[in-house]
């Protein structure tokens, strides 16, 4: 994965003590999972969703159209409030990958249980996750990373009895291919990072944000 950019922020300095300039942290979605990550991470942060088209573009590679839609997103945010300051811009688009085929969220519970009996007991389900993280002021993006990164998962051979339970006490709806790794105690990580595998790379945001840290 490319790694964020080292952005050079000038820091104040009262009494020989650093006073860190830092960002006001907006992401571009209200997706229930990705709030839950920033907040692990105790990262503050405002919600505005972009409602930015979110139609892909079937003649790019799938991690082309992943970055593409979430650029999409954190520009409709960064024109919203181009009337601000200093502030970094998290926005993130998801699907899985299984066989060949991209997954975003089923439409029915039917396409869910189908898509979930299909993937148990394999370890090449992949989480495809586009990444866009602005540093902006005004109506300026000062530093840009743009980036989809992948999460290779498995999943232990389930009974259908324990498909049925996920589905009634969860949203599949919500999660792309129905499923979370989350709230899914027979999905597992393989290779990649856990961030990636829940719909958005943290890793971005916090390298990016540790510059402002710096003295």
């Amino acid at each position: 994965m490319e790694q964020a950019k080292k952005v050079q922020i000038p820091i104040e300095r009262k009494n020989g003590e650093c006073k860190n300039n830092i960002p006001h942290v907006i992401l571009a979605s209200k997706s229930a999972i990705r709030k839950k990550k920033l907040t692990e991470e105790g990262i503050p942060f405002e919600v505005i969703v972009s409602e930015a088209d979110e139609t892909p573009n079937e003649n790019k590679s799938f991690k082309a159209i992943l970055a593409e839609i979430a650029m999409r997103k954190a520009k409709v945010v960064l024109d919203k409030t181009a009337n601000r300051g200093t502030r970094l811009i998290i926005a993130a688009d998801q699907n899985i990958v299984f066989e060949g085929k991209m997954y975003g969220k089923p439409k029915d519970i039917n396409e869910a249980r189908e898509i979930i009996q299909n993937m148990r007991g394999r370890d090449d389900i992949y989480a495809y996750t586009g990444n866009a993280v602005l540093l902006a002021d005004g109506d300026e993006a000062l530093e840009t990373v743009n980036v989809t990164d992948i999460a290779r998962m498995y999943m232990d051979e389930i009974s259908d009895e324990e498909i049925e339970k996920y589905l009634k006490n969860t949203k599949p709806l919500t999660k792309c291919a129905g499923i979370l790794i989350d709230d899914a105690p027979f999905l597992h990580l393989k290779e990649g990072r856990y961030s990636t595998a829940c719909g958005m790379t943290t890793e971005i945001a916090k390298e990016m944000l540790k510059t402002f840290y710096k003295c």
